[in-house]
Order: C-alpha cells, then sequence, then structure tokens
C-alpha cells in the first residue's frame, strides 16, 4: 500500500481553498472528500491523512477565514483615529477581504451550522471580537457627540447584519465595484449612526 503523499503548507492552503470553492459549488452535505482529492489530484488516503474528516475541513474553512478576517479589520477599529473614519474603515476593509475570499465567506454563512456547537463556539468567539470591537467605537463617537446611538451593541449588530448581506447579492466585477460599494455601505453606516435617535 503506498504511503499518504505528505501535504505541506502551501498545498493545505490549496486544499482548503479548494475544499471551499466545492462546498460553495455542490454544498458541504454534498461534496465528498473523494471529490475534494480529486479536485486536488491527490489520493484520498493521502487526505485523510492530514485532514481526518470533511468537519475538520469544514472548521479549518470557518475557524481560519474568521481568524484572518479579524486580524485584517479589527486593527482599524483600535486606530488612532475619530469613530466615523474608523468604521468607514473597517467597513471598507471587511467588503475588500470579503471580495478576496468570496467562497470561504459563503461557506461561512451556509455551512457553518453543519459544524458542531464547540467548533461553532470557537468561531463565534472571534466574530464577537469584531463585534464587541465595532460596538466600542460607536459607544466612543455616542460620548463624543457624533453619534446618537442607544445601543452601540445594536447598533453594531445592525451595521454587521447590513454588510454580511452583500454575500446574497453582490457579485463585484473589479476592484473599483468594491470601492464604490464600500463607500456608499461606509456612508449608510454613518448616516445610521448620526440619525439612529432623530424624530421626523
Amino acid at each position: 500500500m503506498p504511503e499518504p503523499e505528505v501535504i505541506g503548507g502551501d498545498r493545505v492552503e490549496q486544499v482548503l481553498s479548494s475544499a471551499a470553492r466545492l462546498f460553495t459549488s455542490k454544498g458541504y452535505d454534498g461534496a465528498s472528500m473523494r471529490d475534494l482529492a480529486a479536485e486536488v489530484d491527490i489520493r484520498p488516503s493521502s487526505l485523510y491523512h492530514h485532514f481526518p474528516s470533511k468537519q475538520h475541513i469544514l472548521f479549518e474553512i470557518c475557524y481560519g477565514f474568521q481568524r484572518d478576517f479579524n486580524l485584517e479589520v479589527v486593527p482599524e477599529l483600535r486606530a488612532d483615529r475619530p469613530p466615523g473614519p474608523a468604521i468607514r474603515e473597517a467597513i471598507r476593509r471587511h467588503i475588500e477581504f470579503s471580495r478576496l475570499h468570496w467562497p470561504e465567506v459563503l461557506v461561512n454563512m451556509r455551512e457553518r451550522r453543519s459544524l458542531p456547537a464547540e467548533q461553532q463556539a470557537s468561531i463565534n468567539a472571534l466574530r464577537r471580537q469584531y463585534r464587541d470591537a465595532l460596538a466600542a467605537v460607536i459607544g466612543r463617537g455616542v460620548a463624543d457627540g457624533v453619534f446618537s446611538v442607544a445601543d452601540p451593541k445594536l447598533a453594531s449588530m445592525l451595521i454587521l447584519d447590513m454588510v454580511n448581506g452583500m454575500a446574497a447579492w453582490f457579485s463585484p466585477r473589479d476592484r473599483r465595484d468594491t470601492e464604490r460599494i464600500a463607500d456608499r455601505y461606509g456612508d449608510a453606516a454613518i448616516a445610521l449612526l448620526e440619525r439612529w435617535g432623530a424624530r421626523p
């Protein structure tokens, strides 16, 4: 029986990227380990040697994406700048990073529920880090008199729902298209925060 192929770091990333595309096109339940092995041109035994199950691959995709996303986006909310520009830049990075990792975004949204509770909890802890960092900036804007928001945490969840909802319809043509949408969403978020408590 042939020895399993040793998969290096670059090869692991290739497997995870291919799995994200496969899960996006076929669905997590519809894609098999054999499908993935054929996609990356390795023996199924080699794939199982590095990833004991399809669930392990799904977790690596979802957790790895959220970890890398936070590293890219959350520092914008902790930078030394006024609340409005901080939120605009975070939304821009959010949308641009998502554009570069679109299959991973879709897998996270559609398939994360297939993971067991403890693995979902690890991913959700990272998602809360982002939400809480955004809520803290909104709270700072309220304290500075820039925003009119009674509940910064609720406002942060509303903004994240708005931006994350793009995955249901947005298919960017190029970087300029992404930048245009990022500007519009930044405008919408700031307008919401500035006029949250306004009465007609």
